[in-house]
């Protein structure tokens, strides 16, 4: 197996992973849901820690979830501008967009490295989970969705493509 061989396969390895982890996330977060649904209503329990874990799990869905979104080019846009431009245009549009993209995911990125070192100490209320990881799953998913963006970027710059599509399963 070539060099390439093995990096394209653990390409595809950790985008495996990455959607079983927010699959995963979604199906944790519905289970518990229930429970304190069933819990609450059915039983008249209140069970403290479901409230806490659904939103953690919800957190952690949606900031992975984005990336996975990101890189399927699954994010909802509106081109009814941008199909009336020419193809040179087009390129130049999308381009600007990647830019502001990467500009704001970085200051998400920075912001959440932030709120890691102000909320290290702080733990969850009903368990010992310190609030910082929300802050960690939120850079780590700016960093790689910037990752994302600057590899479009560099494609649509720099690699002649027959079309305006970038196709990032290759």
């Amino acid at each position: 197996m070539t060099f390439a061989e093995r990096v394209t396969r653990a390409n595809d390895l950790f985008w495996r992973l990455l959607t079983a982890i927010v699959m995963s996330a979604f199906a944790l977060m519905l289970i518990i849901m229930a429970i304190q649904v069933i819990s609450r209503y059915a039983l008249g329990i209140a069970v403290s820690w479901t409230d806490e874990a659904s939103r953690y799990l919800f957190l952690a869905e949606i900031f992975l979830g984005s990336v996975l979104a990101l890189r399927y080019q699954e994010h909802i846009r509106i081109t009814l501008v941008t199909d009336m431009l020419g193809t040179r245009l087009r390129q130049i549009a999308a381009s600007l967009a990647d830019i502001i993209c990467i500009v704001v995911l970085a200051m998400l990125a920075v912001g959440g490295w932030n709120m890691m070192e102000r909320t290290a100490g702080v733990l969850a209320s009903t368990f010992r989970m310190s609030f910082s990881y929300i802050y960690l799953i939120q850079m780590i998913s700016a960093l790689m969705m910037i990752g994302l963006l600057i590899g479009d970027l560099y494609r649509r710059l720099f690699v002649k493509l027959p079309s305006h599509h970038i196709d990032r399963s290759e």
